[in-house]
């Protein structure tokens, strides 16, 4: 949560969306990071669960609980801060694109996509919206991965290997970026020997997307 909090602009509201039990809300409001924080879920029994321990809790006057689909809770640029953390990319990345303008009209994003990160950095690079910082959090025996994000209109590029990766973890001298970058590179070796057995031109395409990734992949892990 501390990664999370300390990629927000301090002082300024902030909203949970899909907040689950409402943790990360009340440890802001707890450690004045935020002065108030909107919590969002979306099905009928996560949204009571949430009331109840936002009710239960000494943080009731802060945190406003609120049902709705991704950013459809809140007015446009009612808050400065939004954080959508605990879901795959592609959910996430459809939350985003759902209503670009409204999107852009909050000043920062802090991500946390639980699975297919790239997808969600595709369509950022492609809206044009900056990825700002990214950070590796270990927990559970995995890694996670926390994307800070400013709302923009000027599409870049980014590679294969920097959309699958990351191109701020990529670069990054963290040692765990350095363990995050060894992961993928022993999971592009294995995924080049299942297909060097296999003679399909489709596959033949992907080890040459492949063989690609590794070879700029050895840049970054000199």
């Amino acid at each position: 949560m501390h990664i999370i909090a300390g990629l927000l602009v301090p002082g300024q509201p902030a909203a949970d969306i899909g907040a689950d039990h409402a943790l990360l809300a009340m440890y802001l409001v707890d450690k004045q990071i935020a002065p108030r924080v909107i919590a969002t879920e979306l099905g009928d029994g996560p949204y009571q669960r949430l009331c109840k321990a936002v009710n239960d809790s000494p943080y009731a006057n802060r945190i406003e609980v609120r049902q709705g689909d991704g950013l459809q809770p809140l007015m446009a640029g009612e808050v400065t801060n939004i954080i959508v953390a605990g879901m795959g990319g592609e959910t996430i990345a459809k939350i985003l694109s759902h209503d670009w303008v409204k999107s852009g009209s909050f000043s920062r994003f802090v991500l946390q996509p639980m699975s297919r990160p790239g997808v969600l950095r595709r369509i950022l690079a492609h809206q044009g919206w900056e990825i700002r910082e990214e950070r590796l959090v270990w927990q559970n025996r995995r890694l996670f991965i926390i994307i800070e994000v400013i709302p923009g209109n000027h599409p870049y590029h980014l590679t294969p290997l920097e959309i699958e990766a990351g191109p701020i973890l990529l670069r990054q001298a963290d040692p765990l970026a350095q363990v995050y970058r060894q992961q993928l590179q022993k999971k592009y070796k294995h995924l080049r020997d299942s297909l060097l057995q296999s003679k399909t031109r489709p596959n033949r395409e992907l080890l040459t997307e492949v063989e690609d990734k590794l070879r700029e992949l050895e840049v970054f892990l000199k």
